[in-house]
């Protein structure tokens, strides 16, 4: 992993403990320590190419994990998503949470529950994770809050969010989050 200096830091919130996968895939307890630059680089953001580079990593290693390694991955994953500002805020998504989700639908949407409408580069059903309580609203970033949705619905959810239809994925993902306790 490499790592570049930016400046002093200071503690921006409570410093609390977790449980995460070490390189091996092992669980620990981590003690987390949310920090922030200090003085003329406060508002430094790291550049959109890098957070999506580290994202894009993050995902390819979930799609290349087993269904029980990333089965186990998603029990340790963090609760709340990091909130990132810069032009506008965007919440980072946990790669395991959501290919979880995409795995589950095996190949069709959660919702109108026809097949995805296409593939993608890689030859896999083309579906959007979704989440049921959106992470705006303080959704959390789990598989109980976490769907799989054509390009249509996802859509249709953002800007109709009808109750009928969040119930429906209300219980799909809370029946996929029993599933993945019991095994």
């Amino acid at each position: 992993m490499e790592y570049t200096y930016r400046g002093k830091v200071e503690l921006a919130g409570e410093v609390y403990q977790e449980e995460q996968p070490d390189d091996e895939g092992m669980i620990r307890k981590v003690w987390i320590f949310p920090i922030r630059l200090t003085g003329e680089e406060r508002d430094y953001q790291p550049p959109d190419t890098l957070v999506r580079a580290a994202k894009q990593q993050h995902e390819k290693k979930a799609r290349k994990m087993s269904y029980e390694d990333l089965e186990k991955r998603t029990k340790h994953a963090r609760k709340t998503s990091i909130e990132r500002r810069g032009f506008n805020t965007t919440y980072s998504r946990d790669p395991y949470v959501a290919e979880y989700a995409k795995r589950c639908a095996q190949g069709s949407c959660q919702l109108c529950e026809n097949p995805a409408p296409f593939h993608n580069k890689l030859g896999e059903p083309y579906l959007e994770t979704h989440h049921i309580v959106w992470l705006a609203r303080g959704g959390e970033d789990t598989i109980y809050n976490t769907v799989a949705l054509c390009p249509n619905c996802h859509r249709k959810m953002h800007i109709l969010d009808l109750h009928t239809d969040v119930d429906k994925l209300t219980q799909i993902a809370l029946e996929e989050g029993i599933d993945n306790e019991v095994s």
